[in-house]
């Protein structure tokens, strides 16, 4: 996602706005909105397990490892036959190739930031960003 600015106001407002989409759809997940290794954002359903945070973090790291949603790399994953660990030598403890975070571009600044969702299938979770924020603020 390319925006031509990014703050921690408009941080919030996208934060809030996956939120109550997932309120709308009885959905229960957990998001982490960050600028560089600065989290702006960050709300975890009380039904969720506390181990969503290190879902949203894994996740990220793809994403900011890659400069690419973590949904098309795991997809590229598969496609290639390839793995984290075997092919890029990422530990599994700190990566996972499942959808759900996307990189945050600027306008002439490259990517400064992930959009983090955890608690649905991955499809999902990346989903929700997408019909959530598109329309509103790309």
């Amino acid at each position: 996602m390319e925006l031509e600015e990014f703050s921690n106001k408009l941080a919030l407002e996208m934060g809030l706005s996956i939120i109550d989409l997932a309120k709308t759809r009885n959905q229960h997940i957990a998001v982490e909105i960050s600028r560089l290794n600065h989290t702006l954002f960050l709300f975890v359903d009380d039904k969720l397990p506390a181990d969503k945070h290190n879902w949203l973090r894994r996740k990220a790291n793809v994403a900011k490892h890659f400069e690419e949603n973590s949904l098309s790399v795991k997809n590229d994953l598969i496609s290639g036959k390839m793995s984290l660990e075997e092919t890029f030598g990422l530990d599994k403890k700190d990566y996972i190739a499942k959808g759900g975070s996307i990189p945050i571009f600027v306008k002439n600044a490259g990517m400064i930031g992930t959009i983090t969702v955890s608690g649905l299938k991955d499809v999902d979770d990346h989903k929700i960003i997408i019909d959530a924020l598109k329309g509103k603020f790309f």
